[in-house]
């Protein structure tokens, strides 16, 4: 069966929204978690980027591909820079932002260079794939890491689901060097990437379900500790 891409890129849109106003109704209910409300944050720029990237054509202009792209890399460096806050990192929300601003800058470059060099499109997805894997591989890594600190059960589905959105980014950008050396036709190449969109949006929710549940076990040891009598 074969995936009607722009349909998916459209159901990515709204689920990726719908996910952020859940990560946003959580963040209202256990405020000290405000790695939901960047995490949000970070998904109402994804839907932004996955949205342009939806409406292009033929004739649309390079500066709106770039600009899709990277949105939606500033998406992923958001999500890496809130899961160290989940973890308890001290870092101020304007020192995320710069974070994650400095790492969009340089994808931005990177792709307007290779537009300039007269790079493929298929090289410039497989560099965006690079980027975002890499990310969710991070973001992961933060995740199954805060575990050892905070002991989370919770954690494990946020870090598997994370894990599986940079699995299909690494099998995309396998897919593309195969295109790219001839041995994959681009329409294969487009229908088995229809699979990792759907998984990816997938993966997008259960993230974030992890996240509502993280916040609401973290709030329980906060409440057990002071029944306790330790320090929360």
């Amino acid at each position: 069966m074969t995936l009607h891409l722009p349909t998916l890129d459209l159901v990515a849109v709204f689920t990726t929204l719908v996910a952020a106003g859940v990560s946003l109704l959580a963040w209202y209910r256990h405020r000290d978690a405000v790695a939901l409300r960047s995490w949000a944050a970070a998904l109402v720029l994804g839907s932004v980027g996955a949205l342009l990237f939806s409406l292009r054509s033929p004739s649309t202009s390079a500066v709106v591909f770039v600009a899709a792209d990277s949105l939606c890399v500033a998406s992923f460096a958001t999500m890496w820079v809130s899961m160290r806050r989940f973890n308890a990192s001290m870092a101020s929300p304007l020192r995320m932002a710069l974070v994650a601003a400095a790492i969009t800058c340089l994808f931005a470059l990177a792709v307007t260079f290779s537009w300039q060099m007269g790079a493929a499109l298929r090289a410039q997805s497989l560099v965006f794939s690079l980027f975002v894997g890499g990310l969710a591989g991070a973001t992961a890594w933060e995740t199954w890491r805060g575990g050892r600190q905070d002991g989370l059960q919770s954690r494990r589905i946020a870090a598997v689901a994370l894990a599986g959105i940079a699995a299909a980014r690494l099998v995309r950008v396998g897919l593309l060097a195969l295109d790219w050396v001839d041995l994959a036709e681009p329409q294969t190449v487009d229908m088995i990437w229809g699979y990792g969109i759907y998984l990816s949006t997938v993966c997008v929710l259960v993230v974030t379900f992890g996240l509502v549940l993280m916040a609401n076990e973290r709030s329980e040891q906060q409440v057990a500790r002071q029944i306790d009598g330790r320090p929360a």
